[in-house]
C-alpha cells in the first residue's frame, strides 16, 4: 500500500513565512521545488491542493489505456539520452505553445513598429518601409515567436547584394526584434537574431560601373519597367543618393535643375541645387514626369532592374516577367556582386573625368567627406573615354553622336 502524501509546511529559516518542500514526483516542473508562503494557512492550503491533484491523478492513472502507456514508454526512451523526463518535455511544449499564443503575426508586429517609429527621419522611415515589405513577403502569416535566426540570416542573404547591405539591414532587423520582445509586447525573444553574424566586408577601392553596365541598367528599365527609368537616369547622371531620389516630387524638377530639399539627416542637412546635366534632358523628355517621380513598388523594381542587368541581386518580380527562359528569384551563383553605392560612385567618377572640380562635386553631390578622401577615391578612377560613353547614353539604346565637353559646374 502506497504511503500517504506528507506535505507539511515548515517555518522559514529566515524567520519570515513558511516553506513547503514539493518532491519531484509532485512538482509541476518534474524537479524538487521549495515554495515560500507568507502564512502557515496559505502553505497548508497549497499543500491540500497538491494532495487533491495527486489523488485525482492517481485515479486517472488507473484508467490509462495500454496504447497510451506504450506511447509513454516510447516517449521516455526517446528522451532518456537527453536526461529529460516526459513531464519536463510536456512542460516545454506547453511553454512553447503559450509563447506562440501570446505572439502576433509578422504583419501585425510590423504595423505596430512602423507606427511607433513614424517620427524618425525620412531615411530611417524609408528603411523601415523596405524592411516591412520584405519581411511581410517572406514570412506572411507567421507568428513572430516561431521565426528562427537562421531563417532571418537566409532571408537577409537573399534580399541583399553584398556585405555592406547585409550588415545595414541586419542592424535594423535586430532593432525590430528587440523592440518586439520588450514589455508590454513580448511577442518574441530578444536574442532570436544574436547568432546572425555580420558579414565581413572587404575594404578597398570603391566600385563603379562601366558604360556597358550602365547601358544594361537603363535598357532593362526601359524594356520591363518604363516608370522606373527616370529614377535610374537621375541617379546615374546627377549622383544623387537613393534616399534623396526617393523623396523627390515633380515640383522639385524643373527645366533648369533639381532642388534637393534639406532634411533632418547628418548627410542631407542643407538644400542643394543641381543643374540638369546634358545627358539627363533627353531622358526627361522621353519619359516626362507626371504625378509622381518614384513609381509604385519601387524597391522591388530597383532590385529587378539590377538583376536583369546581370547582377547578383535577389528579385521577386523577375519570375513573373515575359522572359524566355523564365528567371528564378535567386540569382546565379556566379553573377557579380552589386558594388556598394555603385551608381553614385559611377556618377561622381564620370563627372570628375569630364572636368568637374572636387569643389563642384562636393556641393552638387552633397559629400560630407574631405577633399583628400574624395581625391583618393575618385580621381583617375574612370577614363575620360569611358565617362563620355556613359554621358552619351540616350533612350532606346541610342548613343549621342557629338562628343560632350566638360560637365557643367554647380549653379
Amino acid at each position: 500500500m502506497a504511503k500517504p502524501i506528507q506535505l507539511k509546511p515548515a517555518k522559514n529559516p529566515s524567520g519570515k513565512g513558511y516553506r513547503l518542500s514539493i518532491p519531484a514526483k509532485l512538482s509541476g516542473t518534474g524537479k524538487r521545488q521549495q515554495l515560500f508562503f507568507p502564512t502557515k494557512t496559505k502553505a497548508e492550503d497549497y499543500a491540500d491542493r497538491i494532495k487533491a491533484e495527486k489523488e485525482e491523478f492517481g485515479l486517472q492513472a488507473r484508467a490509462i489505456s495500454p496504447a497510451l502507456a506504450e506511447t509513454a514508454v516510447i516517449a521516455a526512451n526517446i528522451l532518456k539520452p537527453w536526461g529529460i523526463t516526459i513531464l519536463e518535455a510536456a512542460q516545454r511544449i506547453a511553454d512553447m505553445e503559450a509563447e506562440t499564443a501570446a505572439s502576433v503575426t509578422m504583419e501585425t508586429a510590423l504595423e505596430a513598429f512602423k507606427l511607433a517609429k513614424e517620427s524618425k527621419s525620412a531615411k530611417q522611415t524609408q528603411a523601415i518601409k523596405h524592411m516591412a515589405a520584405h519581411l511581410a513577403a517572406d514570412f506572411s502569416g507567421r507568428q513572430l515567436s516561431t521565426i528562427k535566426g537562421e531563417e532571418i540570416a537566409k532571408h537577409l542573404t537573399e534580399r541583399t547584394s553584398g556585405p555592406h547591405a547585409f550588415n545595414a539591414k541586419r542592424r535594423l532587423y535586430i532593432t525590430f526584434w528587440r523592440w518586439s520582445a520588450k514589455p508590454p509586447r513580448e511577442w518574441c525573444k530578444a536574442d532570436t537574431l544574436q547568432h546572425v553574424e555580420r558579414q565581413e566586408a572587404i575594404s578597398g577601392e570603391i566600385g563603379t560601373l562601366n558604360a556597358e553596365e550602365v547601358s544594361r541598367l537603363l535598357t532593362a528599365a526601359e524594356t520591363y519597367f518604363p516608370d522606373a527609368v527616370i529614377p535610374f537616369a537621375i541617379s546615374i547622371f546627377t549622383g544623387m543618393r537613393q534616399a534623396e531620389v526617393e523623396r523627390l516630387v515633380p515640383a522639385d524638377i524643373t527645366a533648369e535643375g533639381i532642388n534637393i530639399p534639406a532634411v533632418n539627416d547628418r548627410k542631407n542637412n542643407r538644400r542643394r541645387f543641381i543643374e540638369i546635366p546634358e545627358p539627363l534632358a533627353p531622358w526627361l523628355k522621353k519619359y516626362p514626369i507626371q504625378k509622381i517621380v518614384i513609381p509604385p513598388n519601387w524597391s522591388r523594381k530597383y532590385d529587378a532592374v539590377r538583376r536583369l542587368a546581370g547582377w547578383k541581386v535577389w528579385s521577386a518580380l523577375v519570375p513573373h516577367l515575359p522572359i524566355t527562359p523564365p528567371m528564378s528569384e535567386a540569382p546565379p551563383e556566379d553573377a557579380p556582386e552589386w558594388p556598394q553605392n555603385a551608381i553614385r560612385h559611377t556618377s561622381a567618377s564620370a563627372a570628375l573625368a569630364l572636368g568637374k572640380t572636387l569643389e563642384q562635386l562636393i556641393f552638387e553631390h552633397g559629400h560630407t567627406e574631405g577633399v583628400e578622401m574624395l581625391r583618393r577615391h575618385y580621381i583617375g578612377k574612370m577614363t575620360k573615354r569611358e565617362a563620355l560613353k556613359i554621358w552619351s547614353l540616350r533612350p532606346g539604346g541610342k548613343v549621342a553622336k557629338a562628343k560632350l565637353k566638360t560637365v557643367k559646374g554647380a549653379a
